[in-house]
């Protein structure tokens, strides 16, 4: 039986069938630019936050227990 290589994307640790793939999919994951706080709740962690994005996008977060 011959072993099988696989490549894992080392941000979403997704398993491609190619080097390229895996580097493929690193590269299509954005990180926060900026991150802006909108809702306190008691303590010391935001409960609501906006993260904006290289292309512009805002996406809106929501601590969740």
């Amino acid at each position: 039986m011959a072993p099988h290589a696989f490549y894992k994307c080392n941000i979403c640790h997704m398993t491609r069938k190619s080097y390229k793939e895996a580097a493929k999919c690193e590269k299509s994951h954005l990180a926060a630019v900026s991150v802006r706080v909108v809702d306190y709740v008691i303590g010391p962690y935001p409960f609501r936050v906006v993260l904006t994005f290289p292309d512009g996008e805002e996406r809106e977060y929501q601590k969740i227990d």
